[in-house]
């Protein structure tokens, strides 16, 4: 069997890509390519996983010997959790986590990244969180990740959508709880003339998807971030586009990630842009 020209054997250690479901997957064609160049006897491997098999999978693969760790993603974000023996501060703040190891005990250690994704990708369009007011849509696990982050980064205001109002209340409370000074509320679906949005909501992954906010909001920001991961212009990037507002896409803010998740790993950093000549994305 070959992945990326890179020959599998009984030695080859692998990270599981945990999610469902996994049709979008860009992690996989990225990080591959990368541990082939690396010199790295290492794979990734999509896991289609609902929520109800998520204990038992986790359970499967902490008694393989060549399980390396894992990647997180919809829905298990916050799921995840409970099966961790350690989290980051990050983690326990937000609630959140996307991906994990193990230590020489085989216990599982959890980091996230959505958040320094999020900022790394931004800074390379010259656009920083500080002093800036941030409509966030999506108070789930993405969300709670990049919010948390975005605010320790000096947003100067905060508001946070989600369809279920007591979750987006409850992330708003915590970011308060942990940020006293920081500006951050639910958003009333009225105010307008925010400096950034961010979708941190799944719509997006299909063509058929409406926009996360109706048009008049999505107008009037300067930057639109998705977190949609998809090699081609959700329908909120192409909005956005046309508006001429500077846009950062899914899969630039899972580059950004990847330095800090091979570091997390302990394998070799790799830049941004090595990553991107490798990919060719």
């Amino acid at each position: 069997m070959v992945v990326s020209n890179h020959i599998i054997s009984g030695k080859t250690k692998f990270i599981a890509h945990i999610g469902f479901p996994t049709d979008t997957f860009t992690a996989p064609k990225i990080l591959n390519p990368c541990f082939k160049l690396l010199n790295e006897d290492l794979i990734v491997i999509p896991m289609a996983c609902k929520k109800e098999n998520l204990k038992k999978l986790i359970e499967g693969l902490k008694n393989l010997e060549n399980f390396f760790g894992a990647l997180i993603t919809m829905p298990h974000k916050q799921a995840i959790l409970s099966h961790l023996n350690f989290k980051s501060p990050l983690v326990e703040q937000s609630a959140s986590c996307n991906i994990l190891k193990l230590n020489k005990s085989r216990e599982t250690i959890g980091e996230i990244f959505d958040g320094v994704g999020v900022f790394k990708a931004m800074c390379e369009k010259n656009v920083l969180p500080r002093n800036k007011s941030i409509l966030l849509i999506g108070a789930g696990g993405v969300g709670s990740g990049v919010a948390f982050y975005l605010v320790s980064k000096g947003a100067s205001k905060l508001a946070i959508f989600d369809l279920d109002v007591s979750r987006s209340s409850e992330l708003c409370s915590k970011i308060r709880h942990i940020f006293p000074n920081s500006e951050v509320d639910v958003w009333d679906s009225k105010e307008v003339g925010w400096d950034i949005l961010i979708n941190a909501t799944p719509l997006g992954m299909s063509r058929a998807d409406n926009l996360p906010v109706a048009m008049r909001f999505i107008n009037s920001v300067d930057v639109v971030i998705d977190l949609v991961l998809s090699t081609t212009d959700t329908y909120l990037i192409e909005t956005a586009k046309k508006n001429g507002s500077t846009i950062v896409t899914g899969v630039e803010i899972l580059m950004a990630q990847i330095p800090e998740m091979l570091d997390f790993f302990g394998l070799e950093k790799m830049s941004v842009k090595e990553i991107r000549t490798i990919c060719g994305f």
